[in-house]
């Protein structure tokens, strides 16, 4: 990865909805140079996928929690069912396995507390599965964003 791309990763990273013909200004490229090289950069697996990012309040979705879950057993059909029922959940955007003292760290939201509870009670806990969980819900965002730290340029 070239200096350009560097650039280009960076200006995608904050706004994927830019033009070829723009990004082109941006890094004194023509066009048809940056379209070949987001083409490659999507090719060589740098660029996962182009998404639109929405707002959790536009949406309504209040809650933002933080779930550390230890799990009961380590049993492999025990565990596909646990992945199964935590993927099926619109409400979890992250499911992390992780060392610790917890197995898994979640990253839940819902449109309240009322909600966020019985997700909680009703699809993460009382299935047999799950022995603990550590919640933590977010009172306020200090940073957050899904650009990614990009490693120097080389050539």
């Amino acid at each position: 990865m070239d200096r350009l791309d560097r650039q280009l990763l960076a200006l995608l990273q904050t706004d994927a909805s830019r033009a070829h013909a723009d990004l082109a200004k941006l890094v004194n490229l023509s066009p048809s140079q940056v379209s070949r090289r987001v083409a490659r950069l999507e090719a060589d697996g740098y660029i996962r996928a182009t998404v639109a990012l929405l707002s959790e309040a536009a949406l309504g979705l209040q809650v933002e929690a933080y779930v550390a879950v230890a799990m009961a057993s380590y049993a492999p059909d025990v565990v596909r069912g646990f992945h199964a029922r935590i993927s099926a959940l619109e409400e979890v955007l992250d499911c992390r396995a992780t060392t610790g003292d917890s197995d898994y760290l979640l990253r839940i939201v819902a449109r309240d507390l009322a909600s966020y509870s019985r997700l909680m009670n009703e699809q993460l806990l009382g299935h047999g599965d799950v022995a603990s969980v550590r919640s933590s819900v977010v009172l306020d965002r200090i940073k957050h964003t899904t650009s990614l730290p990009l490693p120097p340029a080389s050539g």
